[in-house]
């Protein structure tokens, strides 16, 4: 183990480790009490026993042992023994009660640094001190006498070793006294010959820098012996005749009464070649330049375009790098020319600038391009210029722009979708009601009527919830696989009369498209308001074309859709040759509300509405329009991997049905709950009601041999629909449910339940289709005693 060392002077205090021998509690406490109070900065380990000190011995470095004399079957001198053991250096003190001068003079002797009697613990500091500066001192001297012995051994080794020619040169006899091997190779002479030799005759007759080799040698000699170093390139040449680069460090030697100095002769043979290198890869870089990918140029400081590469006469559109050079001033470029001057006054202010800013291309296209500029040197002028990398981020733009808008979409969706979750419950309960109004009055009566226009009004109010939450993305879809095609087909034979005898339809249907899956309804939706929003567009009429098919799309094509992912799309086009729009319309399009239409003509819900829908099929939609040439709408949906069976929608006319089981309705709603249970009563049932989850459960465990079926909201206080079914089950397993929701939502909520096929009712409901829905799934259920 290595002796610590001592603290150097400016530097942090060392952490001295510190191992104490003591098996006296009471003597131990006084010790580090004392060391305490010093400056010291210990880190303290102790022991009481012989096997504990030889343990910490051999597993921590220790700079300083202190001992008690006289221990349990063991002593100071035994702690000596084992420190000798272990072969380092360590003092060791004693810290004792009484030691006589004898015996005080024999622990000396046997290697004992120091002791301290305990009644004068104060001198405890100054004698670690003093014994880390003994230590210190038994260290320099050990190796200063080794430093001694060894160095002629390192010094012949290192010359003979070392990668340099070295030799040792007589100023005044102007010879070589000495040299190494390393030099006989770099000269090709035998020792007896070099020693005879001097640098004068060992070199050609004139140096590069045209002195004569034997004046230049005496003047570099003279300046070494006035003790300056000297480093400087030389030319030897060696037997052979051959000339050989050298760089040679010539530093004197201290003889008393002659001038020697020693020369470190390196050939720089190789670093001559890889100069020359550096030469031929400065054409090398040229060739980088004119081939890489994005542009560069170097301008001076008043502006003047100096050189650029091909990437940039590419970007710019321009015929050749002598063209693009022939404007003269960079701020050609610039859209705004009040720009190029601070650019400009930042590449020489600035080691490095970056700025963002429009350029003009030779075919009059705007791009936006990131200019990342340095200070730099134009070799062939000799003068200060700018290197500037020039990359093209136009599209990258787009793409966050895309992603900004589809934050501030999502945010406003997140809001509409939570009004419109509110509103469709009591838009759910204003429909029931006005449902079971109709139904208790006569079709003739004026109270029938009203029933009818307040009906009438909800259903509105509930077409304006399910546009929201379509927006949204909140909406409970209900997904198959379809055919663009007939939907396409289908929707305009509903709307010829809608778009009116002036538009003339124009249909290119691919045929043998691949199915995709989606919800009918909401697809049937997206082609009706594209259709009516270019409709509204050509107030004076024209024409409306409509295209399907099919595409690839990679992820250099999906390069500005965040969200989408390759692979293959049906697309929908709908063009019309309307008014068009401008940037600033089309920014805000999808928006919610926003509509340049008159006030009454518009809800600004149906371009709003087709986005959401198609984002929550997972597809996307690219727009583009000219002002007075018209409008593009593409939308583009993932195609289902596997075609699978075209589903039969049609309508179930069966008459509502009653009976007469026990149903437990949960619903906190009190509209809803309300009108849930007046129905289901009206038709035979008998009906219990609970406003939260927990209350649910409460109730089932009340009734549990009576309740035939559970009729549950999805999201309810305490405990959600789906957990308060989960415990309820425990109990009953075969108990049927039908969950109720108009969220998307709430959809994570029921994927357990979507597994096991449960029933699903979306909200709002009118009350046949509740009762249907409950008659349905009770006799799906095997048959069983019911309540009477």
């Amino acid at each position: 183990m290595a002796p610590a060392n001592t603290t150097r002077p400016g530097s942090a205090p060392q952490v001295l480790q510190l191992l104490i021998a003591e098996d006296n509690p009471d003597d131990l406490a006084l010790t580090l009490r004392e060391l305490a109070k010093s400056e010291l900065n210990l880190q303290i380990v102790t022991v009481s026993t012989r096997p504990k000190f030889v343990e910490i011995l051999n597993s921590r470095p220790i700079d300083i042992v202190l001992s008690d004399f006289r221990m349990v079957d063991w002593t100071g001198i035994d702690a000596l023994t084992e420190i000798i053991k272990f072969g380092a250096d360590i003092p060791l003190i004693l810290v004792t009660g009484t030691l006589g001068d004898l015996k005080a003079v024999e622990c000396m002797k046997l290697g004992i640094t120091d002791y301290v009697l305990k009644h004068q613990l104060a001198r405890l500091p100054m004698a670690i001190l003093r014994a880390r500066e003994e230590q210190a001192l038994r260290q320099a001297q050990r190796q200063a006498a080794d430093a001694l012995r060894e160095s002629e051994a390192h010094y012949r080794t290192l010359v003979e070793n070392a990668p340099d020619a070295i030799v040792v040169l007589d100023v005044d006899q102007g010879c070589f006294i000495d040299c190494n091997n390393n030099a006989l190779r770099l000269f090709r002479l035998d020792r007896e010959y070099l020693l005879t030799r001097g640098p004068g005759e060992l070199s050609p007759a004139f140096q590069p820098d045209g002195r004569h080799s034997i004046v230049a040698t005496q003047l570099w000699a003279e300046r070494a012996s006035s003790n300056e170093n000297t480093n400087f390139e030389w030319v030897h040449r060696n037997s052979m005749g051959v000339d050989v680069p050298c760089e040679v460090r010539v530093v004197p030697l201290k003889f008393p009464d002659r001038q020697i100095v020693r020369c470190s002769i390196l050939d720089i043979t190789e670093r001559k070649r890889a100069e020359e290198e550096v030469r031929d890869s400065e054409a090398r870089y040229r060739d980088l330049v004119n081939n890489a990918n994005y542009g560069i140029y170097w301008v001076s400081p008043d502006g003047t375009l100096l050189d650029a590469n091909p990437a940039l006469v590419r970007m710019l559109d321009y015929d050749s790098i002598e063209s693009l050079l022939a404007i003269g001033d960079i701020g050609v470029l610039f859209c705004d020319p009040t720009l190029r001057g601070q650019i400009l006054a930042s590449d020489g202010a600035a080691d490095r600038t970056d700025v963002t800013v429009d350029w003009k291309r030779s075919d009059g296209k705007i791009i936006t391009v990131r200019l990342i500029g340095r200070r730099a040197r134009d070799p062939r002028r000799k003068t200060e210029c700018a290197e500037v990398i020039v990359e093209e981020i136009t599209e990258r733009l787009a793409l966050e722009k895309q992603v900004r808008q589809a934050q501030k979409f999502e945010a406003i969706g997140q809001l509409a979708g939570g009004i419109a979750h509110d509103f469709n419950n009591m838009i759910g309960a204003i429909l029931g009601w006005a449902e079971l109004g109709m139904d208790e009055t006569d079709a003739d009566a004026r109270l029938h009527r009203h029933f009818d226009k307040v009906r009438h009004q909800a259903i509105r109010a509930a077409a304006l919830t399910r546009q929201l939450l379509a927006f949204a993305r909140r909406q409970i879809l209900e997904p198959r696989d379809i055919n663009l095609n007939q939907d396409v087909t289908e929707t305009l034979s509903l709307l010829e009369k809608v778009l009116g005898s002036n538009i003339e339809i124009k249909t290119n249907l691919t045929p043998n498209l691949p199915v995709i899956r989606a919800d009918p309804t909401q697809i049937e939706q997206v082609i009706m308001n594209l259709c009516i929003n270019a409709r509204d567009a050509m107030p004076e009429g024209g024409q409306l074309f409509i295209e399907t098919g099919e595409v690839v799309l990679d992820e250099q094509q999906l390069a500005a859709q965040a969200h989408a992912k390759p692979g293959r799309y049906a697309m929908l086009a709908v063009t019309d040759t309307g008014t068009g729009m401008d940037a600033g319309t089309l920014d805000r399009i999808f928006e919610p509300f926003f509509t340049t239409k008159d006030i009454g003509k518009g809800t600004g819900l149906g371009l709003a509405t087709v986005y959401g829908i198609v984002r929550q099929h997972g597809g996307f939609l690219h727009v583009y329009s000219e002002l007075n040439v018209g409008t593009t709408f593409r939308m583009y949906l993932p195609l289902t991997v596997t075609a699978g069976k075209i589903e039969d929608l049609s309508e179930d006319v069966q008459p509502v049905r009653g009976g007469s089981e026990l149903i437990l309705i949960a619903e906190d709603h009190e509209g809803l709950r309300d009108l849930a249970r007046e129905t289901l009563e009206g038709l035979g049932y008998s009906v219990i009601t609970a406003n939260d989850g927990e209350a649910a459960v409460r109730e089932f465990e009340n009734h549990c041999d009576q309740i035939d079926l559970l009729l549950f909201d999805v999201v309810l206080p305490k405990m959600n629909g789906p957990k308060a079914y989960a415990s309820i089950s425990r109990l009953k397993p075969d108990i049927p449910v039908i969950f109720a929701t108009g969220y998307s939502a709430d959809i994570s909520l029921l994927q357990e339940a979507q597994h096991q096929g449960l029933m699903v009712l979306q909200k709002p409901y009118d009350p046949r289709d509740l009762a249907r829905r409950i008659r349905d799934t009770l006799d799906l259920q095997p048959a069983r005693a019911r309540h009477q």
